[in-house]
């Protein structure tokens, strides 16, 4: 393939990318950089207490109405969860996540009612301290990933996850953020790979 050739086909991959970007919001296939939670899918804990997250809202006590699932049956993946029942009203785990102010983030949340009695379940998404997803009566089924591309306004943003099962308990497991570039951003990036290409060919 010719230098020319070459150039082309990563050119022709920017504009693509970038059409898509503006197109979608915040696909996971365009996340980039580090994890910015803290023990999400709670795999370097046994207890809430250190783990990285902290307790508010309805729950009372560890190990009645909130606790880390260690059961692997119960898990995503991996061999741990958080389990929540927080009885009428919702209990928060919640991490303060350094973010930058107007760029989006991915926030994946993966969420089971393994119980299957749907009454008196809810969750909540709180992002900097505003709803951003909020769902009641979850039927029982196995783990499902909910999404969603919020943006950020603060240098330190507050992730809280609210959970309410009057009955038995939600789990919740592999809890990410990721930032998620805008189209000028993916155009640098993908821009400084041509250009480290190029130079590359002409040593060559």
């Amino acid at each position: 393939m010719n230098l020319r050739t070459t150039l082309g086909a990563w050119l022709a991959s920017i504009v693509v990318v970038t059409a898509c970007s503006v197109a979608v919001a915040g696909p996971i296939s365009r996340e980039f950089g580090p994890n910015l939670v803290t023990n999400g899918s709670f795999e370097n804990t046994t207890t809430v207490a250190g783990s990285g997250w902290t307790v508010s809202g309805a729950f009372t006590s560890e190990g009645f109405d909130y606790f880390i699932d260690t059961n692997p049956a119960d898990a995503e993946q991996g061999n741990r969860s958080f389990a929540g029942g927080a009885i009428g009203g919702l209990g928060f785990i919640s991490q303060d996540l350094v973010t930058v102010p107007g760029v989006d983030y991915n926030i994946h949340v993966w969420l089971a009612n393994l119980s299957g009695f749907s009454d008196g379940t809810a969750i909540q998404v709180l992002w900097g301290g505003n709803l951003v997803y909020s769902a009641t009566d979850i039927l029982g089924f196995g783990y499902r990933e909910i999404v969603i591309d919020p943006l950020a306004s603060s240098t330190l943003t507050r992730l809280s996850i609210g959970l309410q099962n009057d009955s038995f308990f939600l789990n919740v497991d592999n809890i990410a953020v990721r930032a998620v570039p805008e189209p000028a951003t993916l155009a640098l990036l993908l821009g400084g790979v041509v250009v480290g290409g190029l130079a590359r060919r002409r040593r060559r």
